[in-house]
């Protein structure tokens, strides 16, 4: 039994092989030294990464809201779209229902002259009508004879006109 490692015969081989020259030593030092600032830049990355990954999911649920408004918005304009081309046509439709009856209210007053006033026809209807309108809503200023006749065969002839 040895008491020592100096008497050993095996710890000295071992011990022969285990010293490091001080260029060996410097050179785990510095490993170890890096390895120290490799972790800290590890933890350093890792938090990045982590802000980066929330960074993402922020901006992902932000553009999902983004396309459900644009969708929303899409949908809203292709609603008011389709109203509108209703309301176009039911405008075209009045349009021609309006000229239609323009047309059978200059052939039924064709033959019915108004005081100061051409015969009714296309050119003069807006003031031909302002003036029948003027005539009928204010009837007390039309109490001749004459006018009371003029209104009579004004009603008359607009009689059959269908609206």
């Amino acid at each position: 039994t040895v008491y020592s490692l100096s008497g050993c015969p095996r710890a000295t081989s071992a011990m022969k092989k285990a010293k490091l020259s001080g260029e060996q030593m410097l050179t785990i030092k510095q490993r170890a030294s890096n390895g120290i600032e490799n972790d800290e830049e590890i933890k350093q990355l890792d938090e990045e990464i982590k802000e980066l990954n929330e960074s993402n999911s922020q901006m992902e649920a932000d553009m999902i809201k983004l396309r459900t408004q644009i969708t929303t918005m899409e949908s809203n304009l292709k609603t008011i779209e389709e109203e509108n081309k209703v309301i176009e046509q039911q405008n075209e439709s009045l349009l021609h229902e309006l000229a239609n009856l323009s047309q059978s209210l200059i052939h039924s007053l064709a033959n019915i002259q108004l005081p100061h006033m051409e015969p009714i026809n296309e050119q003069n209807f807006d003031a031909y009508v302002t003036t029948l309108t003027d005539m009928y809503t204010n009837q007390d200023r039309y109490q001749s004879p004459e006018n009371k006749a003029l209104l009579e065969n004004i009603k008359q002839a607009v009689r059959g006109i269908q609206v």
